[in-house]
C-alpha cells in the first residue's frame, strides 16, 4: 500500500512540474505562426494572440515574437511575459489575463499595445531591437476595433455637468502614446451620456448660441428661465460646459472639477458666478 502511495505521489509530482513548464511558459504549447510585413501595409494595426508564439518576418530579418498573459494565483494580479527579437522581458500587469496584443508599425518604428477592453487598461510599449525603449499605461477605451495607427478610435473621460466620455481619434505619438489628432477644440459627449434630459430650476445667466454650430462672436448673454430643458453636449479645454435645449440652441455654464473621491463633486456655476441648478428631468 505505503508502495502504491509513493508511485501516486511521484505521478502527481511529475503532472504538477508538466503543469508549471507549460503553463508559465504558455508559447511552448503552440506552434509558431509566421506573420510577414510583406502582407502588411506601410503603417498597419494588427491583432494578434496572447500565448501564440510568431515568426516575424521584417524585410531581411526573421525573428521570434510572444506575448504569454497569464494570472497570478491570487487577486487579479498578472505577469506578461514578452520576447521579441532579442527581447526577453517579464514583468507584472493586473489585469494581464484579460488582455491582448496590438502590433503596431507606425513612423518606422514597432510599438506593442496590450488592451484590456473591459476596464481601459493600455499598455504602449516602443519595442527596440534588443530592449524596451519605453513602456507606460494609460486607461482608455476604444469604441471601436483599431485599424489605422493615424486614425486609433478612443473613448475619453471629460466632465460635461460631471463624469462623461467623448469618442475622438488619435495618431501614435511620441515613444508609443496615443495622441489626439485635434489637440484643441470641442470635446462631445458620446451618445449614452446624451440621453438623459434635465431641467433648471431657477433662473441663470447664460452665454446663448442659435445652434451648436454658431461661432464664439455669435453668442449673446441672456437670463434663462427656470424650467428649461436640455442634455449634456460637449465641453472645451477650457472651463466651458455646453448644453443643448430641445430647439437646438446651445447655453453655456462653467464648470470646475473639485475632486473625485468618494464622488464626484464638481462646481458648476452660470456667468454671474451663481451656482447653476437643475435637476433630471
Amino acid at each position: 500500500m505505503k508502495h502504491v502511495s509513493k508511485r501516486s505521489g511521484c505521478f502527481l509530482s511529475v503532472c504538477l512540474l508538466a503543469f508549471f513548464l507549460f503553463g508559465v511558459t504558455g508559447c511552448a504549447k503552440e506552434k509558431p505562426l509566421v506573420f510577414d510585413y510583406a502582407s502588411q501595409p506601410e503603417e498597419f494595426v494588427v491583432k494578434l494572440k496572447p500565448n501564440q508564439p510568431y515568426t516575424i518576418v521584417k524585410r531581411n530579418e526573421t525573428f521570434p515574437f510572444c506575448l504569454t498573459l497569464k494570472k497570478s494565483l491570487s487577486g487579479e494580479s498578472g505577469k506578461s511575459h514578452l520576447i521579441w527579437n532579442k527581447i526577453d522581458r517579464e514583468t507584472g500587469m493586473l489585469r494581464a489575463h484579460n488582455r491582448v496584443p496590438y502590433l503596431i508599425h507606425a513612423n518606422g518604428k514597432d510599438y506593442l499595445y496590450i488592451y484590456g477592453d473591459e476596464y481601459g487598461d493600455l499598455n504602449f510599449i516602443e519595442l527596440g531591437e534588443k530592449y524596451v525603449v519605453r513602456s507606460d499605461n494609460t486607461m482608455l477605451h476604444f469604441y471601436e476595433e483599431p485599424k489605422d495607427p493615424k486614425n486609433l478610435p478612443v473613448r475619453i473621460g471629460i466632465h460635461v455637468l460631471g463624469p462623461a466620455s467623448a469618442e475622438i481619434r488619435c495618431h501614435i505619438g511620441k515613444l508609443g502614446a496615443p495622441e489626439p489628432n485635434d489637440s484643441e477644440g470641442y470635446r462631445y459627449c458620446s451618445r449614452k451620456d446624451t440621453k438623459q434630459k434635465f431641467i433648471t430650476m431657477k433662473d441663470c445667466k447664460v452665454l446663448l448660441f442659435a445652434s451648436k454650430d454658431a461661432k464664439e462672436e455669435e453668442c449673446t448673454e441672456v437670463i434663462l428661465p427656470a424650467g428649461s430643458v436640455f442634455t449634456r453636449l460637449r465641453c472645451s479645454g477650457r472651463e466651458d460646459t455646453d448644453l443643448l435645449l430641445e430647439d437646438g440652441r446651445v447655453f453655456r455654464v462653467k464648470e470646475r472639477y473639485l475632486f473625485s473621491e468618494p464622488h464626484a463633486v464638481m462646481n458648476v456655476t452660470d456667468l454671474a458666478g451663481t451656482r447653476f441648478e437643475y435637476k433630471p428631468y
